[in-house]
This record gives C-alpha cells, structure tokens and sequence, in this order.
C-alpha cells in the first residue's frame, strides 16, 4: 500500500532516563481502540492483535513505559504518518516514540502488529518533554470490528513467500484488509482473530470471544467500552480446510448460535457481514467444493436470520 509501508528499524530501549513530564496510563486524554484488561492496577493489557492507543500532544517528544510478556510488535504512527516499528524487549523497559517533533501539536497511534498467541503487553506509563503535555486526540466517525482466523490477523503478509514459516516480524496487523479498510472509512477498528481458529467443533473463535485477554478465560471484556456500527465474520477456511466438511445441521447451529451472542452483545442495529476467506476454493481441497459447500451454508444462515 503505497505511503504506508513503514520503515523496517525497531526501536529498542531509550538510553536515556524518562523525560520530565510524566502521564498515567489511566488518563482521559489517552484513547484505547479495541479490547484492554484493566484488573492489574499497574496498566492495562492487551493481547488481542489490532489493539491500540491514541495520542494526541503537545510537545517535541514521546516516550512509552510498557512490560512485554511476549515477543510483540507494535506500529509507530505519528502524524498519521508510519514510522518505526517498536519491538520491545521481555520485561520492564522504556522506548522513545518520538523525538525532535517541531514544537505544537502531534498524534501519536501505537498498533499492535502481532496476534495473540505472540503475548501479552502491559502498558505503565507516557512521558514527554518538558511544559509539553496531552491533549484530546480525535476520534473517528465509525468503529468496525472484524471477527476471523489466520487471513484476518495478517499471518505472514510480510513474509518472503507462502512458505515461511510464522514469525512475528512477518505478521502486521496495521497493513490487513480490515485495518486499510477502516483507515479509508475513518474508522477505528477491532479484530477479533487467532490463526487456525474455527466457528466449530473445536479451537473456536467463539470460545474466547468474551474475552478481553483470549488466554485468560477470567479475563471478561466489558461491551459497553466499545461498541462497533459494523461487524464482519470470516471464518470458515479452517473448518473446510481438512479431509471433510463440516456438517451440515451441527456447523449451521453453532454459527446461529454465535450470532445470537453478537446480537446480545452489541444490540440489533449494527449490520453483520458473513464473509467468505480468499483462500477457499472449488478445486482445493480436492473433490471437496469446499467453497460452494460454504457459501451454501452461509447463504441458509442468512435467510434463516
């Protein structure tokens, strides 16, 4: 995507002590988009890919307090413009965002570019330069989430090939279709993926989905923090993708089921799009028609709806 391909040097540890001016993590002025555990009273946590905080400044410099738990990566985004990517290192450390900014009025957004399975980020604390402080970031006109498997959470879409393995440098959540697609809206979005995930029998999305933090089955995200006008399903190419198709009646009914949930969980008005993954198809699995088979099911569901 032309203009948002960031540059590929991490940001490390700052050598440096935190600048002067220091910010709980718990301000008003500080936008969390997507889901964030906020039990441990030293920071709120994410996990779930897409997860972001928005800032807006005044000031010349940024700096970040996080404690990783995992081998994530996060996007630097500063004046809409891609910048760095920060990788930060297992345990406590304190990272520079940005410096030398002109003096006046700045955003900042940190997208998490990893998945869940990656781990878990805890954030503790913004620093800034001296006299700079936060003000109110803008917000976007809609919200969208989107709900899927290893084609919605980036799996590789920066790798050399189909063939490499997964790494956590290959994985970029801020560069998926459903992340350029909220960008071109004006949207803030959510996605709710786990590659190799299914709707049914077993290693579902559904199973995590009231989760704020997917591995923590005590870890219940609060619905009314963020509501989306819009949600989006694809799933689907895992279940079709092994040496039988699912079932008719048992894989319709728990779809069904899921979407009874959404429905409790965000109200009637926000539409839901069933989606098919670009990776299905007639020919593959062999003699499977794998993709119609989908399509079929997916078309009952709605006219049963």
């Amino acid at each position: 995507v032309p203009g948002e391909k960031a540059p590929v040097r991490p940001i490390r540890k700052a050598p440096t002590a935190p600048l002067p001016v220091s910010i709980s993590m718990t301000s008003t002025e500080i936008r969390y988009i997507g889901r964030f555990d906020w039990r441990d009273k030293a920071g709120p946590r994410c996990a779930w890919l897409a997860s972001a905080v928005q800032l807006r400044f005044q000031g010349s410099a940024l700096q970040i307090a996080l404690r990783e738990f995992g081998t994530n990566e996060y996007q630097v985004v500063i004046d809409d413009v891609p910048t760095t990517i920060l990788k930060p290192e297992p345990g406590m450390g304190l990272y520079s965002l940005a410096t030398d900014l002109p003096r006046g009025a700045h955003t900042a957004l940190l997208v998490k570019r990893t998945e869940a399975s990656v781990g878990v980020t805890q954030f503790q604390g913004l620093h800034l330069d001296a006299g700079a402080k936060l003000l109110t970031p803008p917000r976007a006109r809609h919200r969208i989430e989107i709900i899927g498997d290893s084609i919605t959470c980036g799996y590789g879409n920066e790798g050399k090939d189909r063939t490499e393995h997964f790494a956590p440098g290959t994985e970029n959540a801020y560069l998926t279709y459903g992340a350029i697609a909220a960008r071109k809206l004006g949207a803030e979005y959510a996605a709710i993926a786990w590659s190799g995930r299914t709707m049914y029998p077993s290693f579902t999305i559904p199973e995590i989905y009231d989760r704020a933090l997917p591995s923590d089955p005590g870890s219940s995200w609060d619905f009314h923090r963020w509501r989306p006008d819009v949600l989006l399903i694809n799933l689907g190419t895992n279940d079709f993708g092994g040496k039988t198709n699912p079932e008719r009646k048992p894989w319709i009914d728990a779809y069904q089921a899921f979407l009874t949930r959404l429905r409790k969980r965000h109200g009637s008005k926000a539409p839901i799009y069933l989606a098919t993954g670009p990776m299905m198809s007639d020919s593959w699995p062999p003699n499977r028609k794998a993709l119609s088979t989908l399509k079929d099911y997916l078309a009952q569901i709605v006219t049963e709806r």
